[in-house]
């Protein structure tokens, strides 16, 4: 076996392993409801076809993006019905840890 085909071989091997570690869930939906340490989002399971509602806990390490810049959770002023893609650490301890937020740009006023 060449140089290249062991390095191809152990490249793949790696991404493998550290996909396994790194169970990430997307969820897109509408904001239902807003807590100092959590938020509410009706989404439609990719597998029934149903509406859910899921409650995604945030922690200090959750990144909140507003558009393309970076806010903190408390100064992002998510609202009722606003449009939501969220990332969950499936494998975190705490149920449905959000790592990233991501909300619509400010509209100008």
């Amino acid at each position: 076996m060449s140089r290249r085909a062991v390095c191809l071989a152990l490249a793949a091997a790696i991404l493998s392993v550290a996909a396994l570690h790194a169970h990430s869930i997307h969820i897109l939906g509408t904001v239902l409801a807003v807590e100092p340490a959590r938020v509410e989002v009706k989404t439609i399971d990719d597998q029934t076809k149903k509406e859910q509602e899921i409650w995604c806990a945030v922690d200090q390490n959750t990144k909140v993006k507003r558009g393309d810049t970076l806010v903190k959770f408390a100064d992002a002023k998510i609202v009722k019905g606003e449009r939501v893609a969220v990332t969950i650490d499936h494998d975190a301890k705490v149920k449905n840890l959000a790592t990233e937020i991501q909300l619509a740009a400010p509209t100008g006023k």
